[in-house]
């Protein structure tokens, strides 16, 4: 057999599987990459960005006697009690002696005219 031309085919052979391995390690690194910049743009938003989206998209924190009241309230006292009330009519009214920003659910009620 001829030495050389052996010894030319494993350089060939070993200089190949390097370049295969060397694109894939690459494109390992290129599908994290991707998965990463997915997954961050995927965040989940926490409860609270849910409740000030909504109230904010619903125009209530404008209404008569929203101001100072917390927007979880404001949200619920609305879902509670506003389904009669056309689009923006009706305010929300605190309970006497409570103060808006102290208020809670049970204190906080939304009327129609």
């Amino acid at each position: 057999m001829n030495v050389p031309l052996i010894i030319v085919v494993v350089i060939v052979v070993v200089v190949g599987m390097i370049m295969l391995s060397r694109s894939g390690s690459q494109r390992k690194k290129e599908a994290i990459a991707d998965l990463q910049r997915e997954k961050d743009s995927l965040q989940t938003p926490d409860i609270l960005e849910l409740v000030n989206q909504e109230v904010s998209e619903s125009g209530i924190t404008d209404l008569p006697g929203a101001e100072g009241i917390d927007p979880v309230v404001l949200l619920k006292a609305w879902k509670r009690d506003g389904d009669d009330c056309a689009a923006g009519e009706g305010g929300f009214v605190v309970a006497e002696g409570v103060e808006p920003s102290a208020a809670t659910e049970a204190d906080v009620t939304f009327e129609c005219p």
